[in-house]
């Protein structure tokens, strides 16, 4: 059997085993040391890294304002250039626009001087002519029976014809017992007729009260109506034949006439029906011989139930609504809804009362004429 370890055997390995362990211990701590110092390298390392970084990212971030104050400077400018773009777009449209308007005036006062320049050879002769025709009378009547008749106006556009005046055109007449006015005379072979009513296209608006009919409206060489009044003046004197000439959108026409007087406005101008209508189609005014004239403001016609100027638009010598109304509402076009279409210029018997026409003229002219002195 082994001998058993003495006391002093044991203390000997003890005391060895304490010093391994110290060593181990020791040397644990060296490698932390060297561990600890290499994280503190890196510390360093990554401090260093991290103030460059951010002094990097200063510089960047001052590039960038200065950048994005740039682009703000140029997108402002972009935005000023623009609207000066619009602006100089807008004056280059209006002086077109100017310019094209100065070429109308242009063109507008070229045939105004050419229309003075025939006016005034045509008033040339016509002055000769009157002059002449007064010298005749003052011949021919004893002295102080001159009435201011001789030396005046003519009393409508026939009697002009008569004087010697052939062209067509705007002139000053002045029936008995009137003002002077001027009036649209269409001068044809037979005879000068006083136009009382045009549409030819829509410029005027016909849905008007009583004393716009009563005092006449529009533009006599366009569209208008001369004037209940006026017309009254005119035929005061006598029989007048009516012509009615109607045009349709397909470049159709019709003439209507017929003899009529006129009563003054304390019969509503009653319009008096003294023969009958000439021409190709029937009677459209009605069956009645007299007819007052109406407008919505001022209810005369026929039916008793339906203020027919109301109805039917514009102001019209109605019976009872539904023969014809030439002053109804200009339509450029044929409205598809047929109760538009009944409020448009209707002749009952050519087209039917939902053909809104496409141009009226309406003129008289003494009945019986006179012969040429």
């Amino acid at each position: 059997p082994e001998p058993r370890p003495t006391g002093r055997a044991n203390k000997r390995r003890a005391a060895a085993g304490a010093g391994r362990e110290r060593r181990a211990q020791f040397a644990s701590w060296d490698e932390v040391n060297v561990l600890a110092h290499g994280l503190l390298q890196l510390g360093h390392g990554l401090k260093e890294h991290v103030e460059r970084t951010k002094g990097q990212l200063r510089e960047l971030g001052g590039r960038l304002s200065a950048h994005n104050s740039s682009l703000g400077r140029l997108l402002r400018q972009a935005r000023e250039a623009q609207e000066r773009g619009e602006r100089l777009r807008g004056s280059v449209r209006e002086l077109e626009g100017r310019g094209q308007q100065l070429l109308n005036l242009s063109e507008a006062l070229r045939q105004r001087l050419e229309e003075v320049a025939a006016d005034k050879d045509a008033i040339q002769g016509r002055l000769e002519r009157l002059e002449g025709r007064v010298r005749l009378a003052l011949q021919a009547r004893p002295a102080g029976n001159q009435s201011a008749r001789d030396l005046g106006l003519p009393e409508d556009c026939h009697q002009l014809f008569l004087a010697g005046q052939q062209s067509s055109g705007i002139f000053q007449v002045q029936p008995a017992g009137s003002q002077p006015f001027k009036v649209y005379c269409d001068m044809t072979a037979e005879g000068g007729w006083t136009v009382i009513q045009r549409r030819m296209d829509g410029s005027v608006d016909f849905d008007q009260l009583w004393d716009a009919y009563k005092n006449g409206f529009g533009d006599l060489r366009g569209d208008f109506w001369l004037g209940l009044e006026k017309i009254h003046r005119l035929v005061q004197e006598g029989k007048y034949n009516l012509m009615i000439e109607l045009e349709d959108w397909e470049g159709n026409s019709q003439v209507v006439q017929f003899v009529f007087s006129l009563g003054g406005e304390n019969t509503a101008y009653t319009l008096n029906l003294l023969g009958p209508l000439s021409g190709e189609l029937e009677n459209a005014i009605g069956e009645f011989r007299q007819l007052p004239f109406s407008t919505r403001d001022r209810d005369h016609d026929l039916k008793a139930d339906t203020n027919c100027a109301k109805h039917l638009s514009g102001g019209w010598w109605f019976s009872t609504c539904g023969h014809a109304n030439l002053n109804g509402k200009y339509f450029r076009s044929i409205p598809r809804q047929r109760h538009e279409r009944k409020q448009g210029i209707f002749w009952k018997t050519w087209k039917g009362r939902y053909y809104p026409l496409k141009s009226t003229i309406m003129k008289i002219q003494p009945a019986a004429l006179e012969a040429e002195p």
